[in-house]
């Protein structure tokens, strides 16, 4: 209690002299601090001045303001300090419509007349109990303010950050056409993908997928395109690039962390492609007649792959044929009724379809989806690529 005393001081407004002066005595050698006054005018006055580190013990009627209008006045404070303050009303009055008037016009609490002392002491320290408590809840909710807007400016700089590292095109190869989309589940994501040109022509490819969202999963990609780069130093083959991969990532995060992947090389004039992964979903080939085959990976992820688990597979694609790789947040949706929109329910509805561009490709996947989900919204981070030989 000394500590509540010593933040709140009691303000008692009654315009009877004696009762007055009896209150302010009574409180003052209780250890309170005590100011008085006359009407309500003088109460507002004072609460105004205090900025809101008070408790009202109010006389009902009164003068000019009556004890309900003071109560109106103080609730409707634009300071939040103020309109919270304390508010207890002293009244001669009996009866239940009289305490719902008092309630309803913002007491918090009342006491009837004459006043018993051990009475008003108790409802004064209940009250103060909980301003302090109020007083708490605001200086939390203020640093929960702060701590989010800081968080949101985090969320901002990793968002520019994550989208001038995820590229708007790959490099171009003739009779070769590209489509990319990237769509973080919040402003940042674990999903990234990225390509280089390899001397003597050809194209490396890479998509993985770390675990989790937010700043953390997003600093993961930006480590990934490093360390994928440096690993294309050293080989061009996608096992071995993987390998490399995998080797620096553990010595990093040592088990604690993994991700999916998948690395691809092209051949262009050839139209052989080769595809390694690491716990990846299947790299598709989309055949100009509408066959759909699939390039699956049997490793575990990034983090936990072992030496020599890695296995290349090789295909050809003839003019017209198209590569599609995506992040498992494509087929994650659910629809209303609980049922998930499956790797299988991707491929079957792409089977016999064609499609001119791989645009038209990327963007029959993202319908497909929504419409399994009835419009629901992807509940992960999402990327694909698309890659059709022409």
């Amino acid at each position: 209690m000394k500590g509540m005393r010593a933040q709140r001081e009691i303000v008692v407004a009654d315009d009877e002299p004696e009762m007055r002066r009896l209150l302010v005595r009574a409180l003052s050698r209780l250890g309170f601090v005590v100011t008085s006054c006359v009407n309500g005018e003088e109460a507002l006055k004072i609460l105004n001045e205090r900025k809101g580190k008070a408790l009202l013990v109010l006389d009902y009627v009164m003068p000019g303001l009556n004890g309900a209008q003071v109560c109106q006045r103080v609730r409707s404070h634009p300071d939040p300090a103020i309109a919270q303050t304390p508010i207890i009303l002293l009244t001669a009055h009996a009866g239940e419509e009289h305490e719902i008037e008092c309630f309803r016009a913002g007491a918090d609490d009342f006491v009837s007349k004459p006043v018993s002392l051990p009475v008003l002491r108790a409802r004064i320290e209940t009250h103060l109990r909980l301003a302090a408590l109020r007083a708490q809840l605001r200086e939390q909710n203020r640093q929960l303010e702060e701590w989010r807007a800081i968080r949101e400016f985090d969320m901002e700089a990793a968002g520019l950050v994550q989208q001038a590292i995820i590229p708007r095109q790959m490099p171009e190869i003739a009779g070769w056409r590209f489509a990319l989309h990237f769509q973080p589940f919040i402003q940042v994501g674990g999903d990234s993908f990225d390509g280089l040109s390899l001397p003597g022509g050809g194209l490396l490819l890479w998509i993985a997928d770390a675990t989790g969202h937010g700043v953390s999963a997003a600093l993961v990609t930006v480590l990934l395109k490093l360390l994928f780069r440096h690993a294309v130093e050293e080989t061009s083959e996608p096992a071995p690039v993987l390998e490399r991969v995998n080797r620096e990532f553990m010595a990093i995060f040592r088990g604690h962390s993994f991700l999916t992947a998948a690395c691809l090389r092209i051949q262009p004039e050839k139209g052989m492609v080769r595809v390694a992964g690491a716990g990846h979903p299947p790299v598709l080939i989309l055949r100009r007649r509408g066959k759909v085959e699939a390039l699956p990976s049997s490793a575990p992820p990034i983090g936990l792959l072992l030496p020599g688990s890695l296995e290349e597979r090789a295909a050809k694609l003839s003019e017209g044929d198209t590569l599609l790789l995506v992040t498992d947040g494509v087929y994650g949706v659910s629809n209303p009724r609980g049922e998930r929109f499956s790797f299988e329910h991707l491929v079957r509805g792409l089977e016999g379809a064609t499609f001119a561009t791989p645009q038209e490709l990327i963007a029959a996947v993202l319908a497909q989806a929504r419409d399994f989900s009835e419009n629901g919204p992807f509940d992960d981070d999402v990327a694909l690529v698309a890659i059709r030989r022409d």
